[in-house]
């Protein structure tokens, strides 16, 4: 083969693996796109995800359902009578519209922040190993011994765009502390 024909094949298998890549990482297929930090579930437009941000978003910042996997989200929405020490039973109608948002926008397990989820699905967030990796340089003082933060689930009192599905570190504010940079 002329090496400038040698030259432009090599170009061109650069160029088509540099595409596939390329789109693999578009389409989520890496793992990378929801460990950057940002969940687009939590903009869906469906009348389940709104009954969820009214239903759920009442109490707490509505978590985008692809924080926890399937069984994660199946398990709380059925033991609503104690949910993390509270009641949050809600009508049979509703419960089934959050039930079917939160199954259907669940988070795969295997990629992003449920990589590296290991035997059964966590019922809490803040117990994903991405969530502790995450999370374990920031002292107890800013956050539990924090009025204006109070406990690691409260998301948006650190992650100022929590509520749009979006935890990007570069955005984290601590109260009391200002940016947070690890």
């Amino acid at each position: 083969m002329k090496p400038v024909v040698k030259k432009l094949a090599g170009y061109i298998r650069y160029g088509v693996a540099g595409s596939v890549i390329v789109a693999a990482w578009g389409l989520g297929l890496t793992g990378v796109s929801n460990a950057s930090g940002t969940y687009s579930a939590g903009k869906a437009t469906t009348a389940e995800a709104a009954m969820y941000r009214e239903e759920c978003g009442a109490c707490h910042v509505a978590y985008p359902a692809g924080l926890l996997p399937t069984a994660s989200w199946s398990t709380i929405m059925a033991t609503l009578d104690d949910h993390f020490g509270e009641n949050a039973e809600m009508s049979a109608e509703s419960a089934a519209m959050i039930t079917a948002y939160l199954t259907d926008n669940a988070g795969k397990p295997g990629r992003g922040m449920l990589k590296r989820i290991k035997g059964d699905a966590p019922l809490r967030i803040t117990e994903l190993p991405y969530f502790v990796r995450k999370h374990d340089e920031i002292p107890e003082r800013m956050v539990s011994g924090n009025e204006d933060v109070g406990s690691f689930s409260n998301c948006n009192a650190c992650h100022q765009r929590a509520e749009s599905g979006d935890f990007d570190e570069d955005s984290v504010r601590i109260p009391g502390y200002g940016h947070w940079d690890d």
